[in-house]
Parts: structure tokens; C-alpha cells; sequence
């Protein structure tokens, strides 16, 4: 979810995805990011800029080293801090959308990636072969997801910026987003692709029997468990589950893991994008895209008609528009926008 000062995104890139994707939630949310306009969090509520991050780390230089340093932690309203998933070392590449880097026969946690493979938790090995806490296959328990394109249609060729983009483009598909891009200039907006990115502020108000901090909004895109989102990521007494360390048996269903984040957050994009193509029948693709956007940060009553939002949607909306000319420049693909 978001914050109230935050803004989100959604977009077209079919020719290379063979689907156009766009972003929405339902909430009122917002955290100042260090792009233009504010933005931060999921449906139902808004999220102030991010307060925390954590270390990331790259990749050691030479096979069978495992990367190991630390990233800058992100400041509340500019979170530019840690991306716990650089690049991988030079050593070590996986065959198969695995993460690289680390020994060669069992990858290593917050190591780089390879081809789609992911940081942030286990990397597989290589020749398919499972590494220290990660998966054959490129799939990771800290958010690689395995079965990534030959060609990343999301590739910008910066490596904090295209470290998600197997799961974005997973999610994607599963969730039948039409544009993948828009759910990357999210994450930019939302936590300028900090994990563990928490918003300043409770967009949903706090739950009966719940603390402030878990209402608040939390990791790549933001997604708020107080305004019903995330549910994967509930313990079992009902609460949040909040582990940061990705070597626990916990992290599976943190609400931090990219895998879970993205995956509540896409899922609140497409419900609103249906909903808003069933209220004002007759837009445009690209309309529908970013009017899900709109109301990913800040509901659907915000937005008025095609391409029309109230004044805080629009400026989620000029924001995600921006960082999507920024990436389809980059990436070389077209900008519909």
C-alpha cells in the first residue's frame, strides 16, 4: 500500500512482454521518494517516504568467493539506500537463470544475479544444482524468480534497477498485468528498490491488537498487510511477519521478501484495473495503465474518468509517467505514455 504523500505506477511494453501491464491499488497512501512527486506503498492507504533499509551486498570478484558488502541505508523521503541485490562477481555464473557468484557448486545469500536469477537469499548453483539456501533453476528464496526470458524486456542496464525484473515479469504473467513496466516504475516511485523500505506513516490506521509498525507499508512496492493486502505474508496468530533475515526459515513469508511483496502489490494493480475498465468503459490501453496507477496510490474514487484523477492521483501518475520514459529509454522499447 501506500502512504499519504506517495504515488505509483503502471504501463505498456507488449511487443517485447507479449502483454501490456498496468499498476493500481486502492488506497490512500504516499512517501516522498527522491524521484518527482511523492510516492511509496499499496492500496488503501499511502505510506511517507521510506524510514529503514538494510545491507546489500554484491558478489565476491572471483569464483568461490561469496560477495559479502554492504549497502547505504535509505533516508526517510529519499530512500536511495541498500538494494541487498548488486551484481554478481565475476566467478561463478550459473547455467540456467540461477543467481551467480559464491562457490560453484552451491551459490550464496545476497550474491548477484545471472540472467534473471535473484539476490537477496540463496542463489542457486550451478548445473542446476541447489546452492546454500536457494533453488535450481534461478528461483531463490529471497526473490529470484526461476524461467526468466532469453531477452529481458525490462532491461535498463543498470543493475539495482533490473535486479527484479524475472519476478516483475512473473508476476506479471500470472496475474495478467498488461504492461511489466509500469510494476518496475513502481518500485521506483514506491521504494527506489529498497527491500526493506518501511513507509513513515500507517495508511490504514492501526488494527485492533496490532502495533504501529505493523500497519505501516513495507518493501519494494510497498504493500500494506493493515489494508488487507499481503495476506501470504500473516503469521499465524494473524499479525505481519516482519523477518528481515533472509537465511531464516521465516523468510519465506516475510512481507519483505520481493517475491511476496510484488506479488500482493500486482495483484492490487490488476484488481483495480478491472474495476476501473468496468466503471468507464471505453478508454484507451494506455488510459486504463495509468489510471491504475492512480488508484493503486490513491484509490479508485480518485480517479474521475479516462486519464482524469483527482489531485493527488495526478501526481502519482505524472510520476510514474517519468521514471516510465526513463526506463523505456533505457531499455530501448517504445513509451506509449
Amino acid at each position: 500500500m501506500r502512504s499519504l504523500s506517495a504515488l505509483r505506477c503502471s504501463v505498456v511494453a507488449f511487443a517485447l512482454l507479449g502483454a501490456v501491464v498496468a499498476c493500481g491499488s486502492n488506497s490512500d497512501d504516499s512517501a516522498s521518494n527522491s524521484s518527482s512527486a511523492a510516492g511509496s506503498g499499496s492500496s488503501n492507504g499511502g505510506s511517507a517516504g521510506t524510514s529503514t533499509s538494510s545491507a546489500g551486498g554484491s558478489a565476491g570478484s572471483s569464483a568461490n568467493t561469496a560477495g559479502t558488502g554492504s549497502s547505504t541505508a535509505g533516508s526517510t523521503g529519499n530512500p536511495s539506500g541498500g538494494s541487498n541485490n548488486t551484481t554478481a562477481g565475476s566467478g561463478g555464473t550459473t547455467a540456467t537463470g540461477g543467481s551467480s557468484a559464491g562457490s560453484n557448486n552451491g551459490g550464496s545469500t545476497s550474491a548477484g544475479s545471472s540472467n534473471g536469477g535473484s539476490a537477496n537469499g540463496g542463489s542457486a548453483g550451478t548445473n542446476n544444482t541447489s546452492g546454500a539456501g536457494g533453488t535450481a533453476n534461478g528461483g531463490a528464496s529471497g526473490g529470484g524468480a526461476g524461467n526468466c526470458p532469453a531477452v529481458d524486456p525490462l532491461k535498463t542496464g543498470k543493475a539495482k534497477q533490473d535486479t527484479y525484473d524475472c519476478e516483475i515479469l512473473a508476476v506479471s504473467t500470472k496475474y495478467a498485468m498488461p504492461d511489466p513496466m509500469i510494476v518496475k516504475c513502481q518500485i521506483e516511485q514506491e521504494s527506489s528498490f529498497n527491500v526493506f523500505a518501511i513507509s513513515g506513516d500507517s495508511p490504514c490506521d492501526i488494527p485492533q491488537g496490532w502495533t504501529d509498525m505493523e500497519s505501516k507499508s513495507f518493501g519494494l512496492i510497498q504493500t500494506t498487510p493493515a489494508c488487507g493486502e499481503a495476506t501470504a505474508a500473516l503469521l499465524a496468530n494473524g499479525h505481519p511477519n516482519l523477518d528481515q533475515d533472509m537465511t531464516s526459515a521465516l523468510w519465506a513469508t516475510s512481507v519483505f521478501n520481493p517475491t511476496i511483496n510484488l506479488d500482493a502489490g500486482v495483484q492490487t494493480d490488476t484488481e483495480s484495473l478491472k474495476a476501473l475498465q468496468k466503471k468507464y468503459p471505453g478508454c484507451t490501453a494506455a488510459q486504463y495503465n495509468m489510471m491504475a496507477a492512480g488508484a493503486f496510490n490513491s484509490g479508485n474514487n480518485a480517479v474521475l474518468g479516462c486519464g482524469m484523477y483527482n489531485a493527488r492521483a495526478q501526481m502519482y501518475v505524472d510520476a510514474i509517467t517519468g521514471h516510465y520514459a526513463t526506463f523505456a529509454m533505457q531499455a530501448g522499447v517504445p513509451d506509449p505514455y
